[in-house]
């Protein structure tokens, strides 16, 4: 689940996207708030990654007012389960953030496309001013086009079902203690979870926090002087075929001693991937 710094994080970043998606409030009193909910959860879990729903967000400002309803796991998970095929399982916590107490929702899309299957339709009235009842149907397939969510069409189907999905994890292999640092050896797994072969990969990792980088593995290039000289090295693979696992060295790191966690932003590119990652994945 997504720690508290990242939270704050995603809040100060003020801007939605395919994979978060901000709320002032999570009505779940009508059928008509349930199913805006299923919604909404569906088409997050279509970007095929690790989405957050956040709530006590306004809509338009991003500043956070606290949420309204406390809810459970157990009550979201609830209504999720007959409404979503492959079923929606969801994690949700409610934390002290920045003086409010913000809701937050994390969806692993693991297995797009998700589809609604009630049987028929199913909603109503709608909490709040609103009049107008709301009704998801059964077949839709909701997804977030950038930050608007809306019914699939063919080609987004056709991207969920032929794109590359690539994730990559690390291994600290060997620490060596010097007088006034510390040299740590890290590698990398590079694994292919999608529904085909990734073509044309890059790999690039940019690290913060450290003294330098003492030696690139093979195969790795240092770029660094493409980032305006901050240590970053890059990977290119043709082919990742599907379900493959690579086992990549990777690099030498000198850090101080004081330093308990090196950053390191990891850009994954392929030319038939939805669309590039950039994640924060090293702490050592």
């Amino acid at each position: 689940m997504i720690s508290e710094s990242e939270i704050i994080e995603l809040i100060k970043k003020a801007e939605e996207g395919p994979t978060l998606d901000y709320k002032e409030n999570l009505p779940l009193a009508t059928d008509g708030d349930k199913a805006e909910f299923v919604k909404d959860v569906i088409a997050l879990a279509n970007s095929g990654e690790t989405a957050h729903l956040i709530v006590g967000v306004e809509d338009s400002t991003w500043k956070p007012v606290g949420i309204k309803t406390s809810h459970k796991a157990e009550q979201l998970n609830e209504i999720l389960k007959d409404k979503c095929d492959p079923r929606i399982s969801v994690e949700y916590l409610e934390k002290n953030i920045l003086g409010y107490k913000i809701g937050v929702i994390e969806i692993a899309g693991k297995n797009p496309p998700y589809i609604v299957s009630v049987p028929a339709k199913f909603g109503g009235p709608v909490s709040g001013e609103s009049k107008k009842p709301f009704y998801i149907h059964r077949g839709t397939v909701f997804i977030r086009n950038y930050n608007i969510n809306e019914g699939a069409c063919r080609v987004d189907l056709d991207q969920m079902y032929s794109s590359a999905d690539l994730q990559l994890t690390h291994e600290i292999k060997e620490r060596k203690v010097k007088d006034d640092s510390i040299e740590v050896n890290v590698g990398f797994i590079l694994t292919n979870v999608g529904r085909m072969a990734a073509t044309f990969v890059r790999v690039s990792i940019q690290f913060n926090n450290i003294m330098r980088v003492v030696k690139r593995d093979a195969g790795w290039q240092d770029i660094g002087h493409l980032r305006n000289n901050v240590p970053t090295i890059q990977l290119d693979e043709n082919v990742v075929h599907l379900d493959e696992i690579f086992h990549l060295d990777g690099a030498t790191l000198q850090v101080s001693k004081d330093i308990k966690q090196v950053e390191a932003l990891v850009s994954l590119y392929a030319a038939n991937m939805r669309r590039k990652k950039d994640v924060y994945v090293i702490t050592l």
